[in-house]
C-alpha cells in the first residue's frame, strides 16, 4: 500500500523540530536507556517460534466416549515468541557434559534402578546396561533374531515399580509372525546384569514398522502405558477398534485397565495419534506426551482420559470441542520429538517441574537436533510460559531424555543409521550437571 505524503517541503522543519524535542524530552527523563526491566533471556535459550494453527478438513470424528474430554486453550497462537527464561535458569552454557557411554546403536529408552544401574534398550534387540564400573559390554538381553529392528525393534522400556525386589524390566518390539508383523509387549527377568525374556503381556497386529510409537512406561498409578503410532494407516487412528495411533493403558499383567474410557476396545486410553514417541508423568501423576506431525506440525500433548487428538482429521490446532490440541505446536519448523521427561529438585538450577523433550529431525533441519524445555504453568499445565533450547546441532539428533538419581539429566543420541553426520563415538549417552 502506498503511504501518503506527509511531510511536505512546507513542513518538514516543523516535524524535525519535533522529532528532537521528543527524542531529548525521553531521554532526561531516563525513558531511553540501554537496558530493560526486563529479564535479559540467556543467550543460549532461544525462543522458539510461536504455534501456528493449521487449517484442516471438516472433520468427521468418531464417536467419543462419555464424558468428553475439554477442549484444551489455544496453546501460543500469537505470532509472539514464547518468552525464554530467567537468566538465572541453567542453560547449556552453564552446565558441563560428558559422556556416560559411546559406541552405541541409537539407545532408544533410558531408565535408571534403585541402585543407580542405568539401563538402556537399543533397536537390533537388545537390553542393555551401565552399572558402576561403566557400560558392561554382554548385553541384558539379546533379541535381534526376533525383532526386525529400528523403529520395529526394541524401543520402549521401563522398571517395574518393585524392580529392586522382583527384576522385572518391560520391554515393546515388534516382531515377524506368520501372519505379519506384531507389536508386543514383554516381561524380562533380570538377575544381576542378565536377563531371561519372559512372557508375552500383549500383542496386536501391525500393518507396517514405520510409525509404531512405541515408548512405553508404567505410571504414577502402577500401570503400563504404551504409545503406538499409525503404522502407516492414519484412518486407523480413529478407529477405535484398532491398536493404531493410541495411548493404551493396561495392569502390569497386561490385561486392560480398569476404567478406561472406550467401551469399544477395553485398552484405549486415548487416541488420534501418529507416530507418538514420548510419554512422561509431572509431579501430579498428569501424563504428557509428544506426536509427529505429517509435515511440521509436531505436539506437545497434555493426555486425557477418552481425549481425541485429531489425527488425520484435525493436523494442528482447530478449535473443534472434538479434539484435543497440544498445549505446544511446532510451526513451521519440524521439531521431530521423541522421548520426553519431567525435572524434579534443585540440583540443575531453576529446572524443577521444567519438561524435557529430546529432538530427532533429519540432515536438513535447521531447527531440531537439541533439547527443549518447557516451563510449564505448574503441574497439570496446560501453557508454556517460557522455553529454551539446549545444545542445539551439539550432538545432533536427541532420542531420550531421564533425570539420575544424583539430579543430572542424561540423553542419548540416535545418528546411527541416518543421514545425520555421525560424530565420533555415536552412539551415546551423555549426563549434564552443574
Amino acid at each position: 500500500m502506498r503511504r501518503s505524503n506527509l511531510l511536505s517541503a512546507g513542513t518538514l522543519p516543523f516535524y524535525v523540530l519535533a522529532f528532537f524535542t521528543l527524542i531529548f524530552t525521553l531521554t532526561g527523563c531516563g525513558s531511553v536507556s540501554g537496558s530493560s526491566s526486563m529479564p535479559t533471556p540467556s543467550p543460549t535459550a532461544s525462543p522458539t517460534p510461536s504455534a501456528s494453527p493449521t487449517p484442516s478438513a471438516s472433520p468427521t470424528p468418531s464417536p467419543s466416549p462419555s464424558p468428553s474430554p475439554s477442549p484444551s486453550p489455544n496453546p501460543s497462537a500469537s505470532p509472539t515468541p514464547t518468552p525464554s527464561p530467567s537468566p538465572t535458569v541453567a542453560n547449556d552454557k552453564t552446565l558441563h557434559t560428558e559422556d556416560v557411554a559411546t559406541g552405541l546403536d541409537n539407545p532408544w529408552s533410558l531408565a535408571f534402578a534403585p541402585d543407580g544401574r542405568l539401563f538402556f534398550t537399543e533397536p537390533p534387540g537388545r537390553l542393555r546396561v551401565i552399572d558402576s564400573t561403566g557400560l558392561v559390554a554382554a548385553p541384558v538381553l539379546d533379541i535381534h533374531s526376533q525383532t526386525p529392528g529400528f523403529e520395529a525393534g526394541l524401543t520402549g522400556m521401563d522398571l517395574d515399580p518393585a524392580f529392586g525386589s522382583n527384576g522385572i524390566i518391560y520391554i515393546h518390539y515388534c516382531t515377524n509372525l506368520a501372519d505379519g508383523l506384531h507389536c508386543r509387549i514383554a516381561r524380562v527377568q533380570v538377575a544381576g546384569n542378565t536377563g531371561v525374556l519372559g512372557p508375552v503381556l500383549f500383542d496386536y497386529r501391525a500393518q507396517a514398522q514405520d510409525h509404531t510409537g512405541g515408548r512405553l512406561k508404567v505410571g504414577p498409578d502402577h500401570l503400563l502405558y504404551l504409545s503406538t503410532g499409525d503404522h502407516d494407516t492414519p484412518a486407523s487412528s480413529q478407529d477405535i477398534t484398532s491398536m493404531n495411533g493410541k495411548v493404551l493403558r493396561m495392569n502390569l499383567d497386561g490385561s486392560p485397565a480398569a476404567g478406561n474410557p472406550f467401551p469399544g476396545n477395553p485398552f484405549v486410553y486415548a487416541m488420534g495419534f501418529r507416530d507418538p514417541q514420548g510419554l512422561a508423568f509431572d509431579s501430579s501423576g498428569q501424563l504428557y506426551g509428544t506426536d509427529h506431525g505429517p509435515t511440521s506440525n509436531d505436539e506437545v500433548n497434555i493426555i486425557l482420559a477418552g481425549g481425541n487428538y485429531g489425527w488425520p482429521t484435525c493436523v494442528g490446532i482447530c478449535n473443534n470441542p472434538s479434539f484435543v490440541d497440544p498445549i505446544r505446536l511446532f510451526n513451521p519448523v519440524t521439531a521431530a520429538p521423541s522421548g520426553a521427561t519431567f525435572y524434579h529438585g534443585a540440583t540443575i538450577q531453576g529446572w524443577d517441574g521444567s519438561m524435557l523433550i529430546a529432538l530427532l529431525g533429519l540432515a536438513n533441519n535447521t531447527f531440531a537436533h537439541h533439547v527443549h524445555q518447557l516451563f510449564l504453568n505448574g503441574p497439570g499445565g496446560r501453557t508454556v510460559e517460557s522455553e529454551q533450547i539446549l545444545w542445539q546441532n551439539r550432538f545432533g539428533r536427541i532420542r531420550d531424555v531421564v533425570e539420575g538419581p544424583d539430579g543430572f539429566l542424561y540423553f542419548s543420541t540416535s545418528n546411527l543409521h541416518t543421514t545425520v553426520p555421525n560424530h565420533p563415538g555415536d552412539d551415546r549417552i551423555i549426563r549434564a550437571h552443574p
